[in-house]
Protein backbone atom coordinates (compact mmCIF):
# COMPACT_ATOMS: atom_id res chain seq x y z
CA UNK A 1 0.00 0.00 0.00
CA UNK A 2 3.00 2.27 0.35
CA UNK A 3 3.46 2.60 -3.41
CA UNK A 4 -0.21 2.12 -4.41
CA UNK A 5 0.53 -0.81 -6.73
CA UNK A 6 1.30 -4.51 -6.64
CA UNK A 7 4.96 -5.40 -6.21
CA UNK A 8 4.64 -8.29 -8.66
CA UNK A 9 2.34 -6.78 -11.28
CA UNK A 10 2.18 -3.07 -12.06
CA UNK A 11 -0.89 -3.52 -14.29
CA UNK A 12 -3.91 -2.98 -12.02
CA UNK A 13 -6.34 -4.78 -14.32
CA UNK A 14 -4.35 -8.01 -13.97
CA UNK A 15 -4.54 -7.85 -10.17
CA UNK A 16 -8.36 -8.11 -10.10
CA UNK A 17 -9.56 -11.58 -9.06
CA UNK A 18 -11.10 -13.53 -11.95
CA UNK A 19 -14.86 -13.05 -11.95
CA UNK A 20 -14.74 -10.00 -9.67
CA UNK A 21 -15.85 -6.54 -10.83
CA UNK A 22 -13.10 -4.63 -8.97
CA UNK A 23 -10.65 -4.78 -6.10
CA UNK A 24 -10.17 -2.83 -2.89
CA UNK A 25 -7.36 -2.89 -0.36
CA UNK A 26 -7.97 -1.48 3.10
CA UNK A 27 -5.25 -0.82 5.67
CA UNK A 28 -4.81 0.87 9.02
CA UNK A 29 -1.45 2.30 10.04
CA UNK A 30 -0.60 3.56 13.51
CA UNK A 31 2.47 4.90 15.24
CA UNK A 32 4.56 7.50 13.43
CA UNK A 33 1.93 7.68 10.67
CA UNK A 34 -1.70 7.35 11.78
CA UNK A 35 -3.76 6.73 8.69
CA UNK A 36 -6.59 4.66 7.26
CA UNK A 37 -5.86 3.94 3.60
CA UNK A 38 -8.34 2.62 1.02
CA UNK A 39 -7.24 1.76 -2.52
CA UNK A 40 -9.97 0.94 -5.05
CA UNK A 41 -9.70 0.02 -8.72
CA UNK A 42 -12.56 -0.38 -11.17
CA UNK A 43 -11.48 -2.08 -14.45
CA UNK A 44 -14.54 -0.87 -16.38
CA UNK A 45 -13.72 2.75 -15.63
CA UNK A 46 -9.98 2.08 -15.76
CA UNK A 47 -9.64 4.27 -12.69
CA UNK A 48 -7.84 3.82 -9.38
CA UNK A 49 -8.62 5.98 -6.37
CA UNK A 50 -6.82 6.26 -3.04
CA UNK A 51 -8.37 7.64 0.12
CA UNK A 52 -6.56 8.69 3.26
CA UNK A 53 -8.80 8.94 6.33
CA UNK A 54 -11.84 9.04 4.04
CA UNK A 55 -10.52 11.81 1.77
CA UNK A 56 -9.62 11.06 -1.86
CA UNK A 57 -6.19 12.17 -3.01
CA UNK A 58 -6.34 14.61 -5.96
CA UNK A 59 -3.46 12.64 -7.53
CA UNK A 60 -2.11 9.17 -6.80
CA UNK A 61 1.34 10.77 -6.66
CA UNK A 62 0.24 12.59 -3.50
CA UNK A 63 0.16 9.28 -1.63
CA UNK A 64 3.72 8.25 -2.49
CA UNK A 65 6.09 8.66 0.43
CA UNK A 66 3.49 8.47 3.20
CA UNK A 67 4.36 4.88 4.19
CA UNK A 68 7.78 3.40 3.46
CA UNK A 69 8.04 -0.35 2.97
CA UNK A 70 10.96 -2.57 2.03
CA UNK A 71 10.08 -5.86 0.35
CA UNK A 72 12.67 -8.64 0.12
CA UNK A 73 11.67 -11.55 -2.12
CA UNK A 74 13.45 -14.29 -4.12
CA UNK A 75 12.48 -12.38 -7.27
CA UNK A 76 14.90 -9.62 -6.29
CA UNK A 77 17.65 -11.41 -8.20
CA UNK A 78 16.11 -9.74 -11.27
CA UNK A 79 17.89 -6.59 -10.09
CA UNK A 80 21.13 -8.30 -11.09
CA UNK A 81 20.09 -10.66 -13.86
CA UNK A 82 17.62 -8.54 -15.84
CA UNK A 83 18.10 -5.33 -17.83
CA UNK A 84 18.73 -1.77 -16.72
CA UNK A 85 15.01 -1.04 -16.36
CA UNK A 86 14.92 -3.13 -13.16
CA UNK A 87 17.77 -1.18 -11.61
CA UNK A 88 16.32 2.18 -12.61
CA UNK A 89 13.07 1.09 -11.00
CA UNK A 90 14.98 0.43 -7.77
CA UNK A 91 16.55 3.90 -7.96
CA UNK A 92 13.25 5.61 -8.74
CA UNK A 93 11.23 3.71 -6.15
CA UNK A 94 13.70 4.55 -3.39
CA UNK A 95 14.07 8.22 -4.24
CA UNK A 96 10.37 8.82 -4.87
CA UNK A 97 9.61 7.62 -1.33
CA UNK A 98 11.85 10.25 0.23
CA UNK A 99 12.18 13.15 -2.21
CA UNK A 100 9.07 14.97 -3.42
CA UNK A 101 11.04 17.13 -5.89
CA UNK A 102 12.50 13.99 -7.47
CA UNK A 103 9.04 12.42 -7.75
CA UNK A 104 7.64 15.50 -9.50
CA UNK A 105 10.67 15.81 -11.80
CA UNK A 106 10.49 12.15 -12.78
CA UNK A 107 6.76 12.31 -13.53
CA UNK A 108 7.31 15.47 -15.61
CA UNK A 109 10.27 13.97 -17.49
CA UNK A 110 8.30 10.85 -18.42
CA UNK A 111 5.36 12.96 -19.60
CA UNK A 112 7.52 15.19 -21.84
CA UNK A 113 9.53 12.23 -23.13
CA UNK A 114 6.30 10.48 -24.18
CA UNK A 115 5.09 13.66 -25.92
CA UNK A 116 8.45 14.08 -27.67
CA UNK A 117 8.38 10.45 -28.83
CA UNK A 118 4.83 10.85 -30.13
CA UNK A 119 5.89 13.95 -32.05
CA UNK A 120 8.91 12.13 -33.55
CA UNK A 121 6.60 9.37 -34.80
CA UNK A 122 4.28 11.97 -36.29
CA UNK A 123 7.26 13.60 -38.07
CA UNK A 124 7.68 10.51 -40.22
CA UNK A 125 4.72 11.84 -42.21
CA UNK A 126 5.00 15.58 -41.74
CA UNK A 127 8.70 16.30 -41.27
CA UNK A 128 10.33 17.89 -38.22
CA UNK A 129 9.59 21.40 -37.07
CA UNK A 130 12.83 22.30 -35.25
CA UNK A 131 11.11 24.93 -33.10
CA UNK A 132 8.62 22.39 -31.75
CA UNK A 133 11.39 19.92 -30.96
CA UNK A 134 13.33 22.73 -29.25
CA UNK A 135 10.32 23.40 -27.03
CA UNK A 136 10.22 19.75 -25.93
CA UNK A 137 13.95 19.78 -25.23
CA UNK A 138 13.73 22.99 -23.22
CA UNK A 139 11.33 21.27 -20.81
CA UNK A 140 13.09 17.91 -20.81
CA UNK A 141 16.59 19.20 -19.99
CA UNK A 142 16.04 20.76 -16.51
CA UNK A 143 14.02 17.75 -15.34
CA UNK A 144 16.75 15.37 -16.54
CA UNK A 145 19.46 17.38 -14.78
CA UNK A 146 17.49 17.34 -11.53
CA UNK A 147 16.98 13.58 -11.72
CA UNK A 148 20.63 12.96 -12.58
CA UNK A 149 21.83 15.10 -9.67
CA UNK A 150 19.55 13.31 -7.20
CA UNK A 151 20.66 9.88 -8.41
CA UNK A 152 24.33 10.81 -8.05
CA UNK A 153 23.78 12.05 -4.49
CA UNK A 154 21.79 8.94 -3.65
CA UNK A 155 24.57 6.56 -4.68
CA UNK A 156 27.14 8.50 -2.63
CA UNK A 157 24.96 8.33 0.50
CA UNK A 158 23.80 4.78 -0.11
CA UNK A 159 27.19 3.11 -0.61
CA UNK A 160 28.51 3.22 3.00
CA UNK A 161 25.33 1.61 4.36
CA UNK A 162 25.38 -1.00 1.61
CA UNK A 163 29.03 -1.88 2.30
CA UNK A 164 28.40 -2.16 6.04
CA UNK A 165 25.39 -4.44 5.70
CA UNK A 166 26.93 -6.63 3.00
CA UNK A 167 30.09 -7.06 5.08
CA UNK A 168 27.96 -8.30 7.99
CA UNK A 169 25.86 -10.71 5.91
CA UNK A 170 28.84 -12.18 4.02
CA UNK A 171 31.27 -12.33 6.96
CA UNK A 172 33.53 -9.97 4.95
CA UNK A 173 34.15 -12.63 2.29
CA UNK A 174 33.56 -10.37 -0.73
CA UNK A 175 34.42 -6.81 -1.65
CA UNK A 176 31.41 -5.28 -3.38
CA UNK A 177 30.67 -2.00 -5.10
CA UNK A 178 28.12 -0.33 -7.34
CA UNK A 179 28.49 2.45 -9.88
CA UNK A 180 25.98 4.86 -11.35
CA UNK A 181 26.21 4.87 -15.13
CA UNK A 182 24.64 7.77 -17.05
CA UNK A 183 25.27 9.62 -20.28
CA UNK A 184 24.94 12.80 -18.24
CA UNK A 185 27.96 11.90 -16.10
CA UNK A 186 30.29 13.21 -18.82
CA UNK A 187 28.00 15.07 -21.23
CA UNK A 188 25.73 18.09 -21.28
CA UNK A 189 22.19 16.89 -21.98
CA UNK A 190 21.39 19.78 -24.31
CA UNK A 191 24.38 18.84 -26.46
CA UNK A 192 23.37 15.17 -26.45
CA UNK A 193 19.87 15.96 -27.65
CA UNK A 194 21.21 18.14 -30.47
CA UNK A 195 23.82 15.59 -31.53
CA UNK A 196 21.27 12.76 -31.58
CA UNK A 197 18.39 14.66 -33.18
CA UNK A 198 18.75 13.04 -36.61
CA UNK A 199 19.09 9.59 -35.03
CA UNK A 200 16.01 10.26 -32.91
CA UNK A 201 14.10 11.25 -36.06
CA UNK A 202 15.03 7.99 -37.79
CA UNK A 203 14.27 5.79 -34.78
CA UNK A 204 11.21 7.89 -33.84
CA UNK A 205 12.10 7.97 -30.15
CA UNK A 206 14.33 9.84 -27.71
CA UNK A 207 17.52 7.81 -27.63
CA UNK A 208 19.50 9.63 -24.96
CA UNK A 209 18.68 10.72 -21.45
CA UNK A 210 18.26 9.55 -17.88
CA UNK A 211 15.81 6.86 -19.03
CA UNK A 212 18.93 4.97 -20.19
CA UNK A 213 20.75 5.16 -16.83
CA UNK A 214 21.95 2.04 -15.04
CA UNK A 215 23.51 0.76 -11.83
CA UNK A 216 26.53 -1.49 -12.31
CA UNK A 217 27.07 -4.16 -9.66
CA UNK A 218 30.48 -5.62 -8.84
CA UNK A 219 31.88 -8.31 -6.53
CA UNK A 220 35.66 -8.49 -6.09
CA UNK A 221 36.02 -6.05 -9.03
CA UNK A 222 34.15 -8.37 -11.43
CA UNK A 223 30.67 -7.74 -12.87
CA UNK A 224 28.24 -9.55 -10.58
CA UNK A 225 25.86 -10.51 -13.41
CA UNK A 226 28.56 -12.38 -15.34
CA UNK A 227 30.73 -13.83 -12.60
CA UNK A 228 28.72 -13.86 -9.37
CA UNK A 229 27.66 -17.15 -7.80
CA UNK A 230 24.05 -17.67 -6.72
CA UNK A 231 25.07 -17.10 -3.12
CA UNK A 232 26.89 -13.87 -3.97
CA UNK A 233 23.94 -12.55 -5.97
CA UNK A 234 21.41 -13.35 -3.23
CA UNK A 235 23.55 -11.77 -0.53
CA UNK A 236 24.12 -8.70 -2.72
CA UNK A 237 20.43 -8.05 -3.33
CA UNK A 238 19.48 -8.60 0.32
CA UNK A 239 22.15 -6.08 1.30
CA UNK A 240 20.74 -3.65 -1.30
CA UNK A 241 17.27 -3.90 0.18
CA UNK A 242 18.43 -3.54 3.79
CA UNK A 243 20.53 -0.53 2.79
CA UNK A 244 17.35 0.86 1.21
CA UNK A 245 15.68 0.40 4.60
CA UNK A 246 18.52 2.29 6.29
CA UNK A 247 18.26 5.06 3.68
CA UNK A 248 14.56 5.53 4.45
CA UNK A 249 15.24 5.77 8.18
CA UNK A 250 17.98 8.37 7.72
CA UNK A 251 15.99 10.48 5.25
CA UNK A 252 12.54 10.42 6.88
CA UNK A 253 13.19 9.69 10.55
CA UNK A 254 10.46 7.03 10.32
CA UNK A 255 10.80 3.27 10.71
CA UNK A 256 9.68 1.45 7.52
CA UNK A 257 7.77 -1.82 7.42
CA UNK A 258 9.99 -4.75 6.40
CA UNK A 259 8.40 -7.55 4.34
CA UNK A 260 10.26 -10.84 3.86
CA UNK A 261 8.56 -13.12 1.34
CA UNK A 262 9.58 -16.80 1.17
CA UNK A 263 13.10 -15.70 1.98
CA UNK A 264 14.24 -18.96 3.61
CA UNK A 265 13.50 -20.96 0.46
CA UNK A 266 16.24 -19.36 -1.58
CA UNK A 267 19.14 -18.71 0.81
CA UNK A 268 21.25 -21.10 2.85
CA UNK A 269 20.82 -21.50 6.60
CA UNK A 270 23.92 -19.44 7.44
CA UNK A 271 22.77 -16.40 5.47
CA UNK A 272 19.24 -16.78 6.83
CA UNK A 273 20.55 -16.78 10.42
CA UNK A 274 22.70 -13.70 9.74
CA UNK A 275 19.69 -11.95 8.23
CA UNK A 276 17.55 -12.74 11.28
CA UNK A 277 20.30 -11.56 13.64
CA UNK A 278 20.48 -8.28 11.75
CA UNK A 279 16.76 -7.51 11.56
CA UNK A 280 16.27 -8.48 15.22
CA UNK A 281 18.18 -5.36 16.23
CA UNK A 282 16.22 -2.51 17.81
CA UNK A 283 16.60 -0.21 14.80
CA UNK A 284 14.13 -2.40 12.88
CA UNK A 285 10.42 -2.04 13.48
CA UNK A 286 7.52 -4.22 12.33
CA UNK A 287 8.59 -7.18 10.21
CA UNK A 288 6.20 -9.44 8.27
CA UNK A 289 7.58 -12.82 7.16
CA UNK A 290 5.73 -15.19 4.83
CA UNK A 291 6.77 -18.78 4.20
CA UNK A 292 5.18 -22.00 3.00
CA UNK A 293 6.72 -23.95 5.92
CA UNK A 294 5.64 -22.72 9.35
CA UNK A 295 8.19 -24.89 11.12
CA UNK A 296 11.07 -23.42 9.17
CA UNK A 297 10.10 -19.87 10.16
CA UNK A 298 9.89 -20.82 13.84
CA UNK A 299 13.30 -22.52 13.67
CA UNK A 300 14.96 -19.39 12.30
CA UNK A 301 13.18 -17.12 14.77
CA UNK A 302 13.82 -19.32 17.79
CA UNK A 303 16.87 -17.36 18.98
CA UNK A 304 15.59 -13.95 17.89
CA UNK A 305 14.29 -11.60 20.55
CA UNK A 306 11.25 -9.35 20.40
CA UNK A 307 7.52 -10.00 20.21
CA UNK A 308 6.44 -12.61 17.66
CA UNK A 309 3.06 -13.70 16.36
CA UNK A 310 2.34 -16.57 13.98
CA UNK A 311 -0.62 -16.79 11.60
CA UNK A 312 -1.52 -19.66 9.29
CA UNK A 313 -3.63 -18.86 6.24
CA UNK A 314 -5.45 -21.63 4.41
CA UNK A 315 -6.44 -21.74 0.75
Amino acid sequence: MGNARSFFNAIDQQVVKHGSPAFSVHGWFSGETDAEILIHFNPEKGKKTIKKNGKTYPRILDHIGLIQTVFITPYDISLVLEGSEERRRFLDFTLCQTNREYLEALAFYKKIQEQRNAYLKKCERTGIDEDILDSFDARLIPAAKKIHHCRMDFVKEFLPWFHEIHSYLSDKKDMVSLQYESELNDNDYANLLRQNREKDRILMRTGSGIHKDDLLFFANDFPLKKFGSQGQIKTYVIALKLAQYRYYVEKTGHIPILLLDDIFEKIDARRADKLMELVAQEKFGQILITDTHAGRVKDHLETVGGEKRYFEIGE
